[in-house]
């Protein structure tokens, strides 16, 4: 296990929904989800990070009990 990228998300989340959802952290740097996955939660700039799985990269959103995969885009 190894974290990748830690910081803060820039702008609002309104948490986890398709393929097309883009995350980007407050360095510009930005991720992908990799697969629907539907959760709800709204949160300014929260905390997040990403985490190397096994060969996958998983990102944790604060607040969010689960983890969503995600790839670089």
């Amino acid at each position: 296990m190894t974290i990748v990228q830690e910081g803060r998300l820039k702008g609002v989340f309104t948490g986890f929904k398709d393929q097309n959802t883009v995350f980007e952290f407050a360095n510009g740097r930005k991720w992908r989800q990799k697969s629907y996955r539907y959760m709800y939660r709204y949160a300014y700039r929260p905390e997040a990070k990403v985490i190397e799985e096994s060969g996958r990269y998983m990102l944790h959103v604060e607040g969010m009990n689960e983890a969503i995969e995600v790839r670089r885009a």
